[in-house]
C-alpha cells in the first residue's frame, strides 16, 4: 500500500482534521467516496461535479481534474493521490479563502467498520475575519456535515 505524503504537494500546515467511524466495510465506503459525481449526494453545498480532464490512462483517478459547483463558486480540483480502497487526496486551485490547499480522505479498516479521516492542509487567505471564518466556521461545518451525510448514505445503501 502506498502512503500519502502531503509534502509532495504543499508545504501548508494541516489546519483541520475530522474523523468518523462508519458501520460499513472499507470497500463500500470507497465506492461512495470515489464516485466523483456522486459527491452531490453527501457533500454539503456541492451542487454539480464536472469531470473535465481524465488521467493519463483516460480514467478518473490520480491526475484527473474535476470542477465542483460549491455554492456560488466553482472549485477547480485535481486528484493528486489515489489509493483504492484506502483514500485519495485532491488539490484545490487557489481561491479567495485558501491557498496551497490539499484535502486528504483516508479510510482505515476497523472492527466496527471503517474509520474515515478527512484532513485539510492550506494557508488561509484574506483579512482576519475571512481567515477565521474559513478555518473555524465554514470548512469545519462542511467537513463535519459531509462525514455525517456519508454515514447516513451508507446506512441507506
Amino acid at each position: 500500500m502506498k502512503k500519502f505524503n502531503v509534502t509532495q504537494f504543499t508545504e501548508a500546515p494541516q489546519q483541520l482534521q475530522f474523523s468518523r467511524i462508519v458501520n460499513a466495510p472499507i470497500r463500500e465506503v470507497w465506492k461512495i467516496i470515489s464516485d466523483h459525481q456522486g459527491m452531490t449526494q453527501w457533500m454539503p453545498m456541492i451542487k454539480h461535479v464536472d469531470l473535465v480532464i481524465p488521467d493519463k490512462k483516460g480514467g478518473w483517478e490520480e491526475g484527473c481534474e474535476r470542477h465542483c459547483q460549491f455554492g456560488g463558486d466553482v472549485l477547480k480540483e485535481k486528484i493528486a493521490y489515489w489509493n483504492p480502497p484506502y483514500g485519495y487526496a485532491y488539490m484545490i486551485e487557489d481561491m479567495h479563502i485558501v491557498k496551497d490547499h490539499v484535502g486528504h480522505i483516508e479510510l482505515t479498516e476497523k472492527l466496527e467498520g471503517t474509520l474515515v479521516t478527512w484532513s485539510q492542509y492550506f494557508y488561509p487567505q484574506g483579512n482576519f475575519a475571512k481567515k477565521w471564518m474559513a478555518k473555524n466556521v465554514m470548512l469545519p461545518f462542511v467537513m463535519k456535515k459531509a462525514l455525517k451525510n456519508l454515514e447516513k448514505k451508507i446506512n441507506n445503501f
